[in-house]
């Protein structure tokens, strides 16, 4: 049996879909700047209702940040994926996220703003307690 096959096989397959694309998969939006972090980020949404606010609040976000003069892009969202749930019947499952760090400065005082007050303010509005998130920090080593 080949890797694929036994893949096709597995009754326990995940499937993730990127709804948005970010800087990771755009070369023209990345340009020449090169991250120096990256923070992963995962939402566990129960349902379907949640998932959608979700994505939507991504998707503005992201429009927002777009928007903003080229000198203020010291961080950029990467691709946002939605993996459902199989088992959950109302739909539910995980929203995934990266966010590229282009200023060590800029990385060092806000990385930690997803723990905020207006952050946490969203996550309520959209139904997701914080214990339902974790962000991940990772950081470019320089040789």
């Amino acid at each position: 049996m080949t890797i694929l096959e036994e893949i096709a096989a597995c009754e326990d397959l995940v499937t993730r879909v990127r709804v948005l694309t970010g800087e990771d998969a755009d070369v023209a939006r990345r340009a020449d700047r090169t991250p120096i972090a990256k923070s992963d980020c995962t939402y566990y949404c129960p349902d379907a209702a949640t998932a959608e606010r979700c994505i939507q609040s991504l998707r503005e976000s992201d429009e927002r940040l777009r928007n903003r003069p080229e000198e203020l892009m010291l961080w950029d969202w990467q691709c946002t994926y939605w993996e459902a749930e199989s088992s959950n019947s109302n739909g539910g499952g995980t929203v995934l996220l990266g966010v590229a760090w282009y200023d060590r400065a800029f990385f060092d005082d806000r990385r930690d703003a997803w723990f905020g007050a207006m952050h946490q303010r969203i996550y309520k509005d959209l139904g997701i307690p914080l214990e339902d998130i974790t962000v991940t920090h990772w950081q470019l080593i320089a040789s």
